[in-house]
């Protein structure tokens, strides 16, 4: 039987193993040593997209990548014509930030915005409210992700996540330039932790998904919605699984913050 995987947000610590980790980021922090086994690819990103799924073709222009100096970290969306929002553990260590917009690929095309301000919850404790909202320093008006309200998620609904993470089970690189997702379903799989949405699908998130878009369809609307910011996932990646913090559970916080 092989040994149950890590629980992570994967956070690269110098002179400790990733596997060595209780709770390491599903993100790697751009200028971080980066111990064994992550592996470094030809641009300098933390090597580390979803595993499994398959590589997205059609317009998707909320997608965001995040960057940290030049260098990505972390899959994010557009909500708003001023903001960005992503998982709190991609943006924690601070930062000089920016964000590629409406492009399939990480590092050409799309928009690119600076971020002006960074808004964690203030009770991020991961993987409790891992959530935070970006402020662009120069509005860009584009086709926003929709977000859900509470009536839009349920059990057993269709989901679709999106992500630039590691391709490898084991979170190695090199990163891919091509935006991927995995169709699947919201589960009680591995979801214990409070106002978490949990997805189990056709592919695993990994070291890069962090802070990327988890859709539901909605039963009310039949359309789909942003139900969550990846979160959680296990390292290495041995299912289909990963947890997503709830829009819906953080709406007044994110109505609060940016109005919208």
């Amino acid at each position: 039987m092989s040994p149950r995987p890590i629980l992570t947000k994967a956070l690269a610590v110098v002179g400790m193993s990733l596997l060595a980790l209780a709770a390491t980021a599903l993100s790697l922090p751009a200028h971080a040593a980066t111990p064994s086994p992550a592996a470094i690819d030809s641009d300098g990103d933390p090597g580390t997209t979803i595993v499994g799924g398959g590589p997205v073709n059609d317009p998707k222009p909320w997608i965001a990548a995040l960057h940290n100096g030049g260098a990505f970290t972390c899959t994010s969306s557009q909500i708003g014509s001023e903001w960005i929002i992503t998982a709190a553990h991609c943006v924690e260590g601070g930062g000089n930030y920016s964000v590629r917009i409406g492009s399939l690929d990480r590092s050409s095309g799309g928009t690119e915005r600076a971020v002006s301000e960074v808004h964690m919850h203030p009770d991020y404790a991961w993987p409790l409210n891992d959530i935070a909202l970006l402020r662009l320093a120069q509005p860009f008006d584009n086709e926003y992700a929709p977000m859900a309200n509470s009536a839009d998620v349920q059990l057993g609904q269709a989901s679709t996540i999106y992500g630039w993470g590691s391709e490898n089970a084991d979170w190695s690189g090199p990163l891919p330039e091509r935006l991927k997702y995995s169709n699947g379903v919201t589960s009680t799989e591995g979801c214990q932790t409070t106002n978490v949405i949990c997805m189990v699908g056709d592919g695993g998130v990994a070291g890069g998904d962090s802070g990327g878009p988890g859709f539901v369809q909605s039963p009310v609307t039949g359309e789909y919605v942003l139900a969550g910011v990846c979160a959680i996932g296990y390292k290495p990646t041995d299912g289909r699984w990963s947890g997503y913090t709830s829009i819906p559970a953080n709406a007044d916080w994110i109505n609060q913050v940016s109005g919208l």
